[in-house]
């Protein structure tokens, strides 16, 4: 009885290697849809609603803001991390942390942020700023 090998693998194509019958192509072909469907859902739902501003320390939900509309006076909060306290301001241009006690300061040096599913972090002092809701659209890049 002839064992297989690979040697007998080399020899076919990889076309025929790779070859599925049309119920594995209506598998992918309805998974790939479904995939694509979920994201737009859930993109759709993130954007749903006024534009807010969800504040947490660790997994503790602190506060909810809406963002300021033109005219409207910007919200000063500070909130109590593990390292100390973190200076958040909510205005016109967005949500972002003005100070914090971590070393990096990568959460203030990202500046303002005002799109849906944008996250704020200080992961050194467990702070996470989260916007969902309906956003003034603006561009980010143009490209020819």
């Amino acid at each position: 009885m002839p064992s297989l090998t690979c040697h007998a693998l080399a020899r076919q194509s990889m076309f025929e290697f790779l070859k599925g019958t049309w119920t594995d192509r209506l598998i992918l072909i309805v998974s790939l849809v479904g995939i694509i469907s979920l994201w737009f859902i859930i993109q759709a739902r993130i954007a749903a609603g006024p534009a807010m501003a969800d504040i947490y320390h660790g997994d503790t939900l602190v506060a909810t803001y809406p963002l300021p509309q033109k005219g409207e006076n910007p919200i000063h909060l500070q909130v109590k991390g593990e390292l100390g306290l973190s200076e958040i301001i909510i205005d016109q241009q967005g949500a972002r942390i003005a100070s914090s006690p971590c070393p990096s300061q990568r959460c203030v040096l990202s500046g303002p942020h005002r799109h849906a599913g944008d996250l704020i972090a200080c992961v050194p002092n467990r702070i996470l700023i989260t916007l969902r809701g309906h956003t003034e659209s603006t561009f980010d890049a143009i490209v020819e």
